[in-house]
């Protein structure tokens, strides 16, 4: 039996804004609003602020996202974004509403690193 086995190494780079890293990529940004709120819904996500946080100088953010609300383009600048609630491990993990660029989310954490994520933020 031959083997048709092929390896293959793949590497991305990352701005600020708009290309992606990790699980999202611009794949997020093809998906309908049922699947996107499907995908992010109860995930831990890292998301890149535009300009340096408050909480976090470095702008990296890991937020939960708890619901969303609506799924929509910007008028000025037709990025993606969504609004619901979020909940910021980073600042205590106080639940806020907020809207969030799609471009701005890095990495979508899978189920068990989301569940393991909210057990460790409860100590």
């Amino acid at each position: 039996m031959k083997n048709t086995t092929t390896n293959t190494t793949t590497s991305s780079t990352s701005s600020r804004c708009d290309h992606w890293v990790g699980t999202g990529g611009s794949s997020l940004y093809s998906l309908s609003d049922e699947d996107l709120k499907n995908k992010l819904t109860n995930r831990v996500v890292t998301y890149l602020n535009k300009g340096e946080s408050t909480v976090k100088a470095d702008g990296k953010r890991q937020l939960v996202i708890k619901e969303i609300d609506y799924c929509g383009y910007a008028k000025s600048t037709g990025r993606r974004y969504i609004q619901g609630k979020v909940q910021d491990l980073d600042d205590g993990g106080e639940a806020k509403f907020r809207s969030l660029h799609i471009a701005g989310i890095t990495k979508v954490s899978g189920r068990i690193s989301t569940a393991a994520r909210m057990v460790k933020s409860l100590f």
